[in-house]
């Protein structure tokens, strides 16, 4: 492996994501909202619940009365405390998992795409690297950033929380075991996953917002989940999210098996 050659390449798509406004204003403001501006709103939803706004506070009641009793007797007596957990240990990690996994699929989306769309593909195969040097180095490039999204993402998004809980509740919900179970495991394999399927749809379609469009569907299991904790048929917790983690990373594994032996530059230099 040129580990060399592979950097450099790596360096270069990073450079191209920087420069490209159509690439960057996702990257930013996805994450903006799902890490800063939803946990604020959904934390301070009671508050303002259950002032001065009878119908409010009860049709909040109502929804939290939903939950399974086994679920909603962990999280406290009160409304408040109730919904509280709720979103701290239910609600934001798997809107949480959204983040690294955009990040990776949007660059993904970029890789072979994009370059396409850019007149660059070609130059790029005629390149020296070998064909796992180059797809290495494109997984590397849409991967990087988007663990460094979920590490400075989390920190975010507890300081956001901790403070509006802190500063409306008198209570500092901090990260427990859950949260870093998802952050160091279950994210980045999320991420790779979807950053594994994302390039498969990146080495077949003819432009990145075609191979974006794509890959919305995998945000599908995403979604499966949030429903599925907010109407109790989960219960995320460690164990729950180290087995779902392991899960992930195989998939993953399987998945980047299957593109590295199903890559071949010689078929994307007959569909230039």
């Amino acid at each position: 492996m040129n580990w060399r050659a592979v950097r450099a390449l790596v360096r270069r798509d990073l450079l191209v994501v920087r420069r490209s406004r159509a690439l960057m204003i996702p990257l930013v403001v996805v994450p903006l909202i799902l890490l800063v501006v939803a946990p604020l709103v959904i934390t301070l939803l009671p508050a303002f619940a259950m002032r001065g706004d009878p119908a409010s506070a009860a049709e909040l009641e109502e929804m939290l009365r939903t939950l399974p009793p086994a679920l909603r007797a962990s999280f406290g007596d009160s409304p408040t405390e109730q919904w509280l957990h709720l979103v701290h240990t239910q609600l934001l990690p798997a809107l949480f998992l959204l983040v690294p996994f955009l990040v990776a699929q949007v660059i993904a989306a970029d890789g072979f795409a994009g370059e396409r769309e850019r007149k660059t593909l070609e130059a790029l195969l005629y390149t020296p690297l070998t064909d796992g040097e180059l797809l290495g180095a494109k997984l590397l490039a849409a991967l990087i950033p988007a663990i460094v999204v979920d590490v400075v993402g989390f920190i975010v998004s507890a300081a956001t929380l901790a403070l509006g809980t802190s500063m409306l509740f008198g209570q500092t919900l901090l990260p427990d075991l859950t949260w870093l179970v998802l952050v160091a495991w279950v994210g980045p394999a999320f991420a790779a996953t979807g950053l594994a399927a994302m390039l498969l749809i990146s080495l077949r379609v003819r432009g990145t917002q075609e191979a974006i469009q794509l890959g919305g569907l995998l945000v599908v299991p995403i979604v499966v989940l949030l429903i599925s904790t907010v109407r109790g048929a989960i219960m995320l917790g460690p164990r729950t999210l180290a087995i779902g983690g392991a899960l992930l990373w195989l998939l993953a594994i399987a998945l980047l098996i299957g593109g590295r032996r199903a890559f071949r530059r010689s078929r994307l230099v007959t569909r230039l």
